[in-house]
């Protein structure tokens, strides 16, 4: 191939590059913007209705986890922990110092709902349910205390579960909702 003609066509190639990439960028400025979520709208889950006896898995649950204990670091050692095990992880912090739990308390709308009994199958010992509304977006609250006992084995400890009765949880989403 001659020198003339091979610069004839690299110039070729590179105005074809360039008129692409003008067409579709002149496309893309007067085109219409995506739709936008209503105010108030939660891009970062979905709700998900579970019929009895569908799975609920553990990437399906957000947890946030409290630190009760004189214990340093607790919560963040068991937040990843529960995010090995699949969880999606929430805020992690200290409880307030009048909070007594003696080793693990778990905190959700129903303390019986799938997604609470799911949490708390992963940990050793005696557990205690309480109901309320966890922070931010996670559907349970874990708190630890100063007799925690830590995790079960993770071959023993179930990473998912049968709804006992139809719920809707709110599911995280890994990539934010397309509302266009």
């Amino acid at each position: 191939m001659s020198r003339g003609l091979r610069t004839f066509l690299t110039m070729a190639v590179l105005v074809a590059v360039f008129a692409g990439g003008t067409w579709y960028g002149v496309r893309l400025l007067v085109s219409d913007p995506p739709g936008l979520p209503e105010a108030g709208a939660d891009l970062t889950c979905r709700n998900r209705t579970l019929e009895s006896g569908e799975q609920l898995t553990a990437r399906e649950v957000r947890v946030n986890v409290l630190n009760a204990s004189g214990a340093s670091g607790i919560a963040n050692r068991t937040m990843i922990n529960l995010e090995a095990r699949g969880f999606q992880p929430g805020e992690i912090g200290n409880a307030t110092e009048d909070t007594k739990v003696k080793n693990v308390q778990i905190v959700a709308r129903r303390p019986n709902r799938v997604d609470a009994r799911l949490v708390a199958a992963q940990f050793k010992g005696k557990k205690t349910y309480q109901e309320g509304t966890p922070e931010g977006e996670a559907t349970v609250l874990v708190i630890v205390g100063d007799d925690y006992k830590g995790l079960r084995k993770k071959a023993k400890a179930p990473q998912a579960m049968k709804a006992k009765n139809r719920v809707t949880i709110c599911v995280p989403q890994a990539t934010p909702v397309d509302v266009g």
